[in-house]
C-alpha cells in the first residue's frame, strides 16, 4: 500500500475515549431526519441564536464574482482584518491599539493554534496546558506540529483559574525540563473551557510574569469574549478581561503574547470555520504564521458573512443583549433541573456549558467506570462529554452544553436521569 509517514500514523493510535465520540457524533438527534437519535449535549456549539445568524447571512450575503476568487491571499480579506481590528479594540480593550497588520485570518481557532504550535516549537518540544483543558487542544498541538501538550495538575486544593495556579505551571515547567522536554509556550482558554468561568486577573498577570521569567510565549484562546451572562448563581458576572488589555511591558516582552478569536462561539457558527490570530507586537511571528497560512485560509464566503455582521452596528447592538438573555434563560433552566435532581455542578458565568460532578453514579472510582457511564448514557439517548477527554484530575466529571434549543435540552436532561441509566441515588 506504499509508505505512510510515522508522523501521520502516530495520529491513528487507538483511543477508547474517541470511540464513544464517533458513535454519538454520527447518530445525533434531528427532529426531522433522525428523531430516534442521540441528544448531543457534549459539543460546545451554542445553538441559541442560529436562526438569527442564518437570517443575517441570507439577507446580506450578496456575493459577486470576486468572492469566488482567491481574493488577496491567505492572510485574509483586508476589509475583514481592518473591521475585526476595530471590534477587538472595542471589546478586548487592548492597551496598544490593534491594527489590520496585527491580524491573520484562518479557517477557525483550531487552525490558529495548530499554526502557532508549528511556528513556536520543534517536534518534541512542549506547550504547558492546565487541567482540565479544552479537548481540541490535543490535536491542535500534536497532530501536525508534533508538539507535546504538557499537562499541568493542580490537585484538589488549587483553583485552576486562581493566582495560586501559576506556581503549578512553574513546577510543571521544571519537571518537563528535567525530563528533557523544552517548553516553548503556555496555552490557556480564557475564559476557561471546560470550567465556564473567567481567570482571576491575578492569574493572568502572574502567567504573563512567568512567561517573562522563562521566555515563553503565551497563547490565549479568547473565543468566548462575549459569551458571559448573569444568573442566580453569578448575578454580576466578571467582565471579560483580555490579556491584551494589560500594560504588557510591565509584565512581559509583548512580543510573546498572542490572542485567538473566532466567529464560532459568540456568533453561534462553529461550522462557518473562520477565526483569527491577533499578535500586535511580533512581526517576525506574523511573517512565519503567514508562511503556512495558505493551508488554513478561510473561505471568502465565510469572511464576507462575518464582515457583514461586524459592520452591522445596529444589528450587533440588538444581537448581543438577546444572545445573553437567552444564555441566562437556558442556564437557569438547566441548573434548576440539576438542583432538583441533586446533581452537583460548578457555577458558570461564561461559555455555553456547565461542569458536572457525576462521580456518585460511577460503579467505581476509575476512568473505565466513567467511560462505562458515558456509554450507558449514550445508549439511553444522551451524549455528555466525559471528563477524561478533558484530562480531568477527578473521575466522574462531565461537561454539559446548556446553550441548546429547549426541546432538545429538556429531552437530554430527562434522559440523563432516566431509570434506564441507573443515574439515581444508589
Amino acid at each position: 500500500m506504499g509508505y505512510i509517514s510515522k508522523r501521520a500514523l502516530d495520529n491513528l493510535v487507538p483511543n477508547k475515549l474517541h470511540e464513544i465520540r464517533s458513535h454519538c457524533f454520527h447518530n445525533q438527534y434531528d427532529q426531522t431526519s433522525n428523531p430516534d437519535g442521540i441528544i448531543a449535549l457534549a459539543v460546545a456549539e451554542n445553538k441559541l441564536m442560529r436562526d438569527e445568524i442564518c437570517d443575517h447571512i441570507n439577507k446580506n450575503m450578496n456575493i459577486n464574482p470576486w468572492h469566488l476568487t482567491y481574493g488577496q491571499g491567505p492572510n485574509g480579506d483586508p476589509a475583514l482584518r481592518r473591521t475585526l481590528a476595530g471590534y477587538v479594540n472595542e471589546v478586548f480593550k487592548p492597551s496598544t491599539e490593534v491594527k489590520e497588520n496585527h491580524i491573520c485570518i484562518c479557517n477557525g481557532a483550531g487552525s490558529a493554534v495548530d499554526n502557532l504550535s508549528f511556528c513556536l516549537g520543534e517536534p518534541g518540544d512542549g506547550i504547558l496546558v492546565g487541567r482540565p483543558l479544552y479537548v481540541g487542544f490535543f490535536p491542535d498541538i500534536e497532530a501536525r506540529a508534533k508538539i507535546k501538550p504538557v499537562l499541568v495538575p493542580f490537585g484538589t486544593d488549587v483553583n485552576p483559574t486562581s493566582a495560586a495556579a501559576v506556581a503549578a505551571y512553574e513546577h510543571a515547567l521544571h519537571r518537563s525540563n528535567a525530563a528533557g522536554t523544552t517548553i516553548r509556550a503556555i496555552l490557556i482558554s480564557s475564559p476557561h473551557n471546560p470550567l465556564g468561568r473567567p481567570y482571576d486577573t491575578e492569574f493572568l498577570t502572574g502567567v504573563l510574569t512567568l512567561c517573562s521569567k522563562y521566555d515563553l510565549h503565551l497563547i490565549s484562546d479568547e473565543v468566548y469574549a462575549k459569551s458571559h451572562f448573569p444568573s442566580k448563581d453569578v448575578p454580576n458576572p466578571p467582565p471579560f478581561v483580555s490579556v491584551l488589555s494589560f500594560p504588557l511591558e510591565k509584565y512581559v516582552d509583548p512580543s510573546l503574547v498572542h490572542v485567538i478569536y473566532a466567529m464560532s462561539k459568540d456568533y453561534c457558527a462553529n461550522g462557518t470555520r473562520i477565526g483569527a490570530l491577533i499578535s500586535p507586537h511580533n512581526a517576525q511571528l506574523m511573517r512565519t504564521f503567514r508562511s503556512v497560512a495558505s493551508f488554513t485560509r478561510a473561505s471568502q464566503l465565510a469572511e464576507h458573512a462575518w464582515l457583514n455582521m461586524l459592520n452591522d452596528k445596529t444589528w450587533l447592538e440588538w444581537y448581543f443583549p438577546l444572545f445573553q438573555s437567552r444564555m441566562t434563560d437556558a442556564y437557569e433552566y438547566t441548573t434548576s433541573f440539576l438542583k432538583a435532581n441533586k446533581i452537583p455542578y460548578n457555577p458558570a458565568s461564561v461559555t455555553s456549558f456547565i461542569w458536572l460532578d457525576l462521580s456518585r453514579w460511577l460503579k467505581e472510582d476509575s476512568q473505565d467506570a466513567e467511560l462505562e457511564l458515558n456509554w450507558r448514557m449514550a445508549k439511553g439517548g444522551v451524549w455528555l462529554a466525559m471528563g477524561a477527554s478533558f484530562a480531568s484530575e477527578k473521575n466522574g466529571n462531565f461537561r454539559l452544553t446548556f446553550a441548546t434549543p429547549r426541546e432538545e435540552l429538556t429531552m437530554g436532561l430527562e434522559r440523563s436521569v432516566s431509570p434506564r441509566l441507573s443515574m439515581k441515588d444508589q
